[in-house]
């Protein structure tokens, strides 16, 4: 019985190689996959960020500007940058807003407020004509879109005091905050 049952199965064992053997070879395959989560930054620095992968960026956000940016003349100025960084197929919205500078330490004895001009990838932002507390879209989802790589880009941030409301101001410190957003798809 036992010699039955090994000679059994040495047949289907032998049998076994001949279904699992091609003649003349065998592929095999599978697939990969992974998922590349959404990446979006955008920072304010001193210097214009000229890198081309995310490695560059990590050395020069050191730069980021974290105090006021002292304007000290009526004539257009370049202040600082702004970095937009996405990885978004159809880009991002980014948009900015803008204080008029007021009166640091005695705003409630000085009132006068000066208005000026943000400037950012040639849209203007003027604090004497936009809407208090409104944002205005300054780069579209289609400047930005990361069709073909990793969209990495920087735009001078330019500043333009209205020569009338710095001539005519009292003597003070005046601050104004601008603001910038973005949304993506």
């Amino acid at each position: 019985m036992k010699k039955n049952i090994i000679a059994t199965l040495l047949v289907l064992a032998l049998s076994m190689v001949g279904v699992l053997a091609v003649a003349g070879g065998a592929t095999s395959s599978f697939d990969v996959s992974t998922q590349v989560t959404g990446l979006n930054y955008l920072a304010i620095t001193e210097t214009e960020f000229s890198g081309t992968n995310m490695n560059d960026w990590n050395s020069h956000n050191g730069t980021q500007i974290t105090s006021p940016v002292p304007l000290n003349t009526g004539t257009a100025t370049e202040v600082a940058f702004l970095n937009v960084i996405n990885n978004k197929r159809d880009g991002v919205s980014v948009y900015i807003k803008a204080d008029k500078m007021g009166s640091v330490a005695n705003s409630a004895t000085n009132t006068y407020l000066i208005d000026y001009t943000a400037t950012v990838n040639s849209v203007d932002y003027n604090t004497a004509s936009e809407t208090v507390g409104s944002f205005k879209e300054i780069i579209t989802t289609t400047e930005s879109a990361a069709t073909t790589s990793l969209f990495m880009e920087s735009y001078g941030i330019t500043i333009d005091i209205l020569d009338t409301d710095l001539d005519n101001a009292p003597q003070d410190t005046y601050s104004g905050t601008i603001t910038f957003n973005f949304t993506g798809a």
